[in-house]
């Protein structure tokens, strides 16, 4: 069976030009205020979350659960760096929070996840 050399060259091309394409991967974490595992002396007023690539902000969302449940987050922006930002409203008494997000990017997938943390007045 004989390969024309047209065929060679239009597969390789083909090949470069696959690998040429930009990677289509989902939005990753890369850090939060406060941290993951954070023992808190007192209520946070406001959260961040950073990521490796800018979230689309209007389609992304920042929650808070916790004893209550009455802490809010609100007026979700983004400081231009890769994050989005809140101010948390509403009593924050002691105990265990968590923080979830769900980050859309650019590619327009969708990742969430959650950052815990743990508010202690008595420390």
């Amino acid at each position: 069976m004989m390969v024309r050399l047209s065929h060679i060259v239009l597969l390789g091309a083909l090949l470069v030009g696959l690998a040429l394409l930009p990677a289509s991967a989902q939005i990753k974490i890369s850090g939060s205020t406060p941290e993951d595992g954070a023992e808190l002396d007192g209520p946070v007023r406001t959260v961040r979350v950073w990521f490796d690539k800018a979230p689309v902000v209007a389609e992304s969302t920042l929650e808070l659960s916790g004893p209550g449940n009455r802490a809010k987050i609100e007026g979700l922006h983004t400081m231009g760096e890769n994050d989005l930002m809140g101010r948390v409203t509403g009593p924050m008494p002691n105990g265990d929070w968590e923080m979830s997000w769900t980050a859309v990017g650019p590619d327009g997938k969708t990742q969430t996840g959650s950052v815990t943390f743990t508010v202690d007045r008595n420390r």
